[in-house]
């Protein structure tokens, strides 16, 4: 597992069919806006599935949002059968 300086990253926190990757693992000087660089921006909405380190509050029914690994991520689609290379 990869460790950030607020934890141990849990890579399956993360949406169905995708795995949380460490912010820092994607960042480039020319990428610009972190968001970018995750494969699941389009189904984005801000509460579901954190990818910031620090907690909100929902304001749709008050629960407290938050990473349980406290890590900075964004979200990779997980390779298909088809896309793992053999042997």
């Amino acid at each position: 597992m990869q460790q950030s300086s607020h934890g141990i990253l849990d890579p399956d926190d993360a949406p169905a069919g995708f795995l949380a990757v460490l912010k820092s693992e994607v960042a480039t000087a020319d990428l610009g806006n972190i968001c970018r660089a995750c494969d699941w921006r389009s189904g984005c909405n801000g509460l579901e599935h954190r990818c910031m380190t620090y907690t909100v509050i929902s304001r749709i029914d008050g629960r407290e949002l938050k990473r349980q690994d406290g890590c900075s991520v964004v979200f990779k689609r997980r390779a298909t059968p088809d896309e793992v290379p053999s042997g």
